[in-house]
């Protein structure tokens, strides 16, 4: 959800081709990197049985296997074209299931996956304390549930903040120079955008998961990764309400680069990693 960063997803219908929505964030080497950084938590060896919830189009699901072939893993996710761009992927080397994050207990038996991995996706799961509850009920006891996220309350830097800023109010100002039907408001951020660290401690904590490691690390935004961050849903129609996203993406995207030419910059983030253990 990895790739696609959407656990929580409810649209979807059958077929089709696999969602662009995040495509472009999917192909970026910085958000890879991140994930791999991620993947250096999940155990190796003695033929562990892995679930990559969120699994998007298996792009994460691959680097799991390459890093442990004998691996047994299942990848669930709740959009079925990219679940069937998972299986042309890697074949009969996993299994994939459709679902989101709230049903795998009822996906599958109780106590029967080694390690839970969610990679940059845990943000966009909309009921935390539910799904940390049936990940919980289908890890082994000792099993591992491993996360990451770039995008929660506290992943902006102070000092960039003025850079987001200056992009949104200049395209909300393009948008409207140009007719475009911008809303008032988009009703604030996504819940899950506005959990911080803290939140995720504590409700790991209260789904009863000890050992608990945090990581927070800093990387570099370049224009690239900026752009594919302008495309995702999460930001295009935060950021332009009432427009659609193909049109916001394309309008952020244009801002970014009249920005950019003005005065080149990067942009500073924070990445936090969780691991935690079900006693």
């Amino acid at each position: 959800m990895n790739a696609r960063a959407d656990t929580g997803s409810s649209r979807a219908g059958g077929g089709g081709e696999p969602s662009t929505e995040y495509a472009a964030l999917r192909r970026d080497p910085e958000y890879a990197e991140l994930n791999g950084m991620l993947l250096d938590l999940v155990p190796v060896g003695s033929g562990r049985t892995v679930l990559d919830l969120g699994c998007g189009d298996g792009a994460v699901s691959e680097q799991l296997l390459l890093r442990d072939p004998d691996m047994s893993l299942v990848g669930v996710d709740p959009d079925p074209a990219l679940l069937d761009a998972a299986r042309a992927r890697l074949g009969d080397r996993a299994r994939f299931v459709a679902g989101d994050a709230a049903a795998v207990s009822r996906l599958f038996p109780p106590h029967a996956f080694g390690t839970v991995v969610l990679a940059n996706c845990i943000h966009l799961v909309p009921g935390l304390d539910e799904a940390l509850g049936a990940i919980g009920q289908v890890l082994a006891g000792g099993g591992r549930l491993v996360f990451n996220s770039a995008f929660y309350a506290g992943a902006e830097t102070a000092a960039d903040l003025p850079l987001y800023a200056e992009l949104v109010g200049t395209a909300r100002s393009t948008a409207r120079k140009r007719g475009l039907p911008l809303a008032r408001s988009g009703g604030g951020r996504d819940p899950g955008l506005r959990r911080s660290a803290g939140d995720y401690r504590a409700a790991l904590g209260a789904a009863g998961f000890t050992d608990l490691v945090t990581t927070e690390r800093e990387f570099t935004l370049g224009p690239r990764f900026l752009t594919a961050l302008c495309s995702t849903p999460m930001f295009a129609t935060a950021a332009l309400p009432g427009i659609d996203r193909v049109t916001a993406a394309e309008l952020l995207a244009e801002t970014l680069e009249q920005q950019y030419e003005r005065a080149p910059f990067t942009i500073t983030r924070r990445c936090v990693h969780f691991s935690a253990t079900r006693p």
